[in-house]
């Protein structure tokens, strides 16, 4: 790497020291994180790719550089990587036999490679195929500069995804210590500047010395200092060979993010590359959903499902309606497969059914047998509860296993839709939570084929986004209402047998019509909050700021006469099921530059 990093977390007295006012903000979702590491990537190597397996020896007084981050063995940060690597694998590997010097060279800051001949060949290999060397190597990125620069971002009250990736740039180049190059040194300075308030369009103010400040002037304010600062770095040791000034294209590329507007990161982002030439950085090649629009869709689920947006890893009772006991996030059965699949996996993450132990093999069989029955299982809710209020990784495997049944096939069938939009994909989502994700002939699949099939032509709209449907081009929200009112139809009017009693499924069309009413306020993309309607019609608004775990039982909607409303779904498709009778499908210039060091 160019520059000396100084490798120091923030804390909240660092925010103090700052004067920055300690301020909720928007944290980036994990689309806008993966465009701002991609971004910093074509700075650093320029492209977009992930190097794990980077490593060479620059010469610059830091011993080997290596990794996603440029971890350095004479700066503490590559040492850092392999203590997690180490935290997560129970050993140092390959690199045993190194540990001690590595260990010795980080503590002393050395650039000498003695002893080390071999690091760049384990590097290397563990880099490319290792998912826990990669694994550890995002753990202290993030730590060490991503963590940090959000937290800045956090303190300054910024809200666009621009200038948290400004921030975690200038994290990467110029460190997160102290010293007056510094990120540190850096918003100080830019501060300093600020005397008076100052307007903007950017939508979001800062409070910036007691002053109200458009965050957008105050990121080109900060943009134009950390240029003063790599055409005229303040330590002696980033002063040499002109290196520093050599990498403005860096914020050149930002200041052309901020003239074209680019201020909230969905899907990609135009940037300038290390020529000058613009180029786009996407998010990823599918429609997969950013972090928060995937929360508001969970919630939006979670109203027609338990009445809020609370997430009830505790819920858990015996509805009797055949499907023994209903628990957790997503209504996972003792008697359908998933219930048990929310064990095994919990299993997985800690090596052990902890306090379900007693009961493994009367779940196990009764997901086999798809039995109702609770004998031998009497203390399962109590166990379930105990776990779902504090177990982080019972809270864990349940996440995992409601994303692999429902969450994951509903993303799937959009991707090979075609799908683009948040509103699609949300819809598809509560689909498959209700109906399942299985092939029956109400559930999701079905649905989706059922509604294809009204499409005999092209058929034009307003979405942005068109899909290709039997071979006609369809506007998406015009084949998502369509959706919409078939599915509707489906929950009035269900074929299979096990939905038609009690007129159950016909009493939760208040799920489509509060998806109707999100089509109709044009709620397309979801990044900070939707309004829809609640369960009684009334309008309500989700955002990514309004769940959190909750030890509240479920109140799940009811008939005229009390009982819960059954949301019938297909049977789970557990390992265990052999033939389910009930399935419920749930650095600095880029690496090789001749001017690098």
């Amino acid at each position: 790497m160019l520059l000396a990093k100084a490798i120091t977390a923030f804390s909240p007295m660092l925010i103090a020291a700052l004067g920055l006012p300690s301020l909720t903000h928007a944290a980036m979702s994990e689309c806008a994180k993966d465009i701002a590491i991609k971004i910093t990537g074509i700075y650093e190597n320029g492209d977009t790719k992930v190097h794990y397996d980077y490593c060479e020896n620059l010469h610059d007084g830091r011993g080997f550089t290596s990794g996603i981050a440029g971890f350095c063995t004479g700066t503490g940060d590559a040492w850092d990587v392999l203590q997690e690597y180490k935290r997560l694998t129970g050993s140092y590997g390959d690199f045993s036999s190194m540990s001690d010097t590595l260990r010795k060279y980080a503590s002393n800051e050395s650039s000498s490679t003695r002893g080390l001949g071999n690091y760049c060949k384990v590097w290397k290999s563990l880099g490319r195929s290792d998912k826990n060397f990669q694994r550890a190597q995002d753990n202290i990125r993030d730590h060490l500069y991503y963590g940090p620069a959000e937290q800045v971002s956090s303190g300054l009250g910024a809200r666009l995804d621009v200038t948290q990736g400004q921030l975690f740039d200038t994290a990467i180049q110029h460190g997160t210590g102290g010293d007056a190059d510094g990120l540190k040194a850096l918003i100080k300075d830019t501060n300093k500047s600020f005397r008076s308030d100052q307007a903007g369009n950017s939508g979001s103010t800062l409070n910036v010395n007691g002053h109200k400040v458009d965050e957008i002037v105050w990121l080109k304010k900060f943009i134009e200092v950390r240029t003063d600062d790599l055409k005229h770095p303040k330590e002696e040791e980033n002063q040499g060979g002109n290196y520093w000034a050599s990498t403005t294209y860096r914020t050149k590329s930002y200041s052309y993010i901020v003239e074209q507007g680019e201020y909230a990161w969905k899907n990609s982002v135009k940037v300038l590359d290390n020529d000058g030439r613009p180029t786009t950085v996407s998010y990823t090649t599918d429609a997969a959903m950013c972090g928060c629009a995937k929360d508001i869709a969970i919630m939006i689920t979670g109203i027609y499902e338990n009445g809020d947006t609370d997430v009830h890893y505790d819920y858990c009772e015996n509805l009797d309606d055949g499907r023994g006991f209903t628990a957790g996030i997503a209504g996972f059965c003792s008697g359908t497969g998933d219930g048990w699949m929310v064990i095994e996996e919990y299993k997985r993450l800690t090596g052990s059914y902890g306090d379900f132990e007693s009961m493994a093999s009367a779940l196990e069989k009764d997901a086999t047998d798809g039995s109702d029955s609770t004998s031998g299982i009497e203390n399962y809710c109590s166990v379930w509860e105990k776990l779902g209020k504090s177990d982080k990784n019972f809270q864990q495997a349940q996440d995992n296993i409601r994303d692999q049944l429902y969450y994951d096939p509903a993303e799937q069938a959009s991707n090979t839709l075609g799908a683009r939009l948040d509103v699609t994909q949300g819809q598809l989502f509560d689909t498959a939570i209700q109906h399942g994700a299985g092939d029956d002939a109400d559930g999701m699949q079905a649905l989706i084929t059922n509604t294809n099939e009204s499409f005999d032509s092209d058929q034009s709209g307003n979405s942005g986004n068109t899909l290709n449907v039997n071979g006609h081009n369809v506007d998406e929200i015009v084949w998502l209402k369509k959706f919409i009112e078939v599915r509707t139809a489906d929950l009035k009017n269900p074929k299979e047998k096990d939905n038609q009693g009690g007129n159950y499924w016909a009493q939760t069309t208040y799920r489509t019509e509060s998806y109707s009413y999100i089509i109709d306020q044009k709620e397309y993309m979801w990044t900070g909050s939707v309004k829809l309607l609640d369960n009684d019609g009334k309008q309500t608004t989700v955002s990514c700021t309004s769940s959190g775990s909750s030890s509240t039982r479920r109140r799940r909607r009811r008939d005229s006469n009390g009982r819960p409303i059954r949301i019938r779904r297909m049977r789970a498709l557990s390992p265990v099921v052999a033939n389910p009778k009930k399935r419920r499908m749930r650095p600095t210039l880029p690496r090789g530059s001749k001017q690098e060091l």
